[in-house]
Formats: C-alpha cells, structure tokens, sequence
C-alpha cells in the first residue's frame, strides 16, 4: 500500500484497535477497507477486510464497540478516522489464515445506541443542535451555520443522531427560506449547513469538471490531468418520478396553517416554476416544461403562528432530486459530499447532428450526495451518487 503520489494512490499509514489501554496494530491485516459517506445517512460507516494470520478474533480478542483508528495518507492528505466496531461479519477459514470483514460506525452514532436524549430547549434550532452534539461527541466539524429565530422544542428520548437530524430538517437559513441538512462528509467532519449553500462558494470556484468518453478507459499515464478527472464508469439512476414529484409537492403545493390561538387561517402556495428563478438551483433551467396541475400536494398544519417563509414547501423541491448519475473516478481528496462536480457526458446518438458533443440533458453541475471510497492494493476508487434538480440548456 505505498504511496507513489500519483492519482488514486494512498498509504495506509496506521490502523489500530483499542480496548481500554490495550490497542493492537493490524495495518499489515488490513487487505480492503470501504468508507461510505452520505447526506442522506448522517454519519459514515467503514467495512475492513481483515486476513489473519494471528487470529487476532480470539486472541486479543476482537469485540464489538472496539475502538479503531485509521490513518490514511491520500496524495499528502491525512485523514484520520476514528470508529467503532459494530459488527464482525462474513467470518471464514483457509488453510493459514482467518478472513473477515469488520464493520464500523462513528463516535456519534454508536453513543445513539445506548444513550437516549429526553429534554426540552429554548433557542435558535442550530444552537440546540451544537449543544447536543458537543455533549455526546468529541468529534470535529467543518461547518455549523447559525439558523434563523428561536424556538421552544422538546426532544423526546431520541439518539443524539437522530435529533440533531430532526433540528436540521426544521431549521431555516437566515439569508434563504431553506432547510438544513446534517451530515458527516467522507473526510470524518460533520456539517449543519443548508446543501444549496455549496452554490454560493462555486459561484468565484469553479467546480472540479468530470468527464466520461465511452470505451476508452482511464489513461494508462496515471499522472496525467485526462486520468485525473476521467470517468471509468458511468451508471443512470432513477430519473423524472413524475408521480413522486406530485405526491411529494416537488412542482406545486399549497399549505393551510390554523392558528389555534386567534382561530384564523394562513395559506402559503408553492410552484416550482414561479418559484425558479428567486430560488438557488445548480443550472439555469428547469428540468419541467411548464405544466398545469393545479394546487399539487395539500399540507394543513395547526399551530400557535404562522411561518414567515416557503421553506417547508421548498424543502420538497430542493431534496427530490430527478436525475441521478452514479460515476467511478480514480480517488481524489479534495472531492466530498455535499459538494458541487460538473460532468460532461457525451451524446450516445451515433447519428445526431451534434456527434461528439455533450448530452445537455445529463450533462451540467451536480450535487454529490453520496461516495464510496474503496481502498485495494495501492489504489483508491471513488464511487459517487451525484444528482441535480435542473438543466444546462432550456427543454
């Protein structure tokens, strides 16, 4: 696993478990190792093939909720990881050696299994929710944005995992009427932030460009720029879920809130395309030509107030993801979840008019929702869930 610098190339510079004050090193034991990170999951989760020879599994021996520490040097970037062993699994002998796969949660998620959170709080909801993550994680974040007024909730014996995920999903920005997502990046850091605040910093960076030309293959040169930013695989997910986008009011939507207090009505109205351009989205057009389908999705909410923003109708829009791409490109540290990529995808049409050029209906700026960072040998593959919500060119 030695490093050469190159793209794709890492070294597996430490890998330890520990129990209490006793720690053993299996970095010569560890033959695979998979990093999964996702906006979606909230906290990482790590799978390690591990070929012992010293059968470590009854020795030292290895349990469940062991502590283990990873450090990983890809292309002079550290990342240090540290997790917990929530499961030993696929356990099988050979003539030398035992095999199997250990699979790992981070700090956070693993303290959610057996502590619970029963509390009522008064305050902004991203202050609540730093609150209780400092409370049961020393882990790092990367950024904690501040959401906008205060608000009496009541945490009813929740995991610190999935309150901090609910505060997220009620908070709103205070420059936006957006919604928050709470996640831990592949990198081990976590993140309170709106996802659509990625678009602001990509607005004087221009993202990294990914592009993918059918059979031909990742250079053989891995130092070159063509090998850097090559697609090696291409996959098409789901794609215009019309009835989800209906059911779930990603085009239209009304919302009926009864204030219980003075016994009136407040009816917020939500459509995508009126909406469009005063909301911040990847391309310039929509991925919809104008439909009428009247009031969409019907929400009724009883309350004490009314809301003063479209964030929980929004909310719909900017999470329900209608074109889904799944690319392998070889390992590169400074991409992420949550983060924006451009692809460039070529028009598979051997007979249109535009051969060679780009499909523009898949091609165009991306979220990267998902990864999957898969270590063999000396080389490291990335494997990203990347998906958009408009298009680079007017249908």
């Amino acid at each position: 696993m030695a490093s050469g610098k190159f793209t794709g190339s890492y070294e597996l510079k430490s890998a330890q478990i520990i129990r209490g004050g006793e720690s053993i090193e299996i970095n010569a034991l560890v033959s695979e190792m998979n990093i999964f990170s996702s906006i979606i999951d909230r906290t990482i989760l790590g799978e390690f093939l591990v070929v012992d020879g010293r059968n470590l599994i009854s020795g030292f021996p290895v349990q469940g909720g062991d502590l283990v520490k990873i450090k990983i040097d890809i292309q002079d970037k550290i990342r240090d990881y540290t997790m917990r062993i929530s499961k030993i699994k696929s356990l099988s002998d050979t003539q030398t050696s035992r095999m199997y796969i250990l699979e790992t949660i981070s700090e956070l998620a693993y303290q959610g299994l057996h502590q619970k959170l029963s509390q009522s709080f008064i305050g902004p909801l991203s202050d609540i929710a730093l609150q209780i993550f400092e409370k049961y994680t020393d882990e790092k974040y990367a950024v904690w944005e501040g959401s906008k007024g205060a608000q009496t909730i009541i945490i009813p014996n929740w995991s610190p995992t999935k309150a901090i995920g609910w505060l997220a999903s009620k908070a709103v920005s205070t420059q936006d009427d957006i919604r928050f997502r709470f996640f831990q990046d592949s990198k081990g850091k976590y993140n309170f932030m709106p996802i659509e605040k990625a678009i602001e910093f990509y607005k004087d960076n221009p993202p990294f460009t990914f592009k993918y030309r059918a059979n031909s293959g990742i250079s053989d040169r891995p130092n070159t720029e063509a090998d850097a930013f090559a697609i090696s695989d291409l996959k098409f997910g789901h794609s215009y879920d019309m009835a989800r986008s209906l059911r779930e009011g990603y085009i239209s939507g009304k919302k009926f809130d009864v204030n219980l207090t003075d016994k009136t009505q407040n009816v917020l109205e939500y459509n995508y395309h009126k909406e469009f351009d005063k909301s911040k989205y990847l391309n310039p057009y929509p991925q919809y030509y104008k439909q009428d389908f009247g009031d969409g999705r019907i929400y009724f909410c009883a309350s004490t107030q009314y809301p003063e923003d479209l964030s929980s109708l929004k909310r719909s829009s900017v999470t329900n993801y209608n074109q889904l791409v799944q690319i392998t490109i070889k390992g590169n540290p400074e991409v992420d979840i949550g983060q924006i990529v451009k692809l460039e995808l070529p028009n598979p049409d051997p007979g249109a008019s535009n051969k060679g050029q780009l499909d523009n209906m898949w091609s165009g700026k991306y979220y990267v929702t998902a990864k999957r960072d898969f270590y063999n040998g000396d080389e490291v593959k990335m494997v990203m869930d990347c998906s958009k919500e408009s298009l680079k060119e007017e249908v």
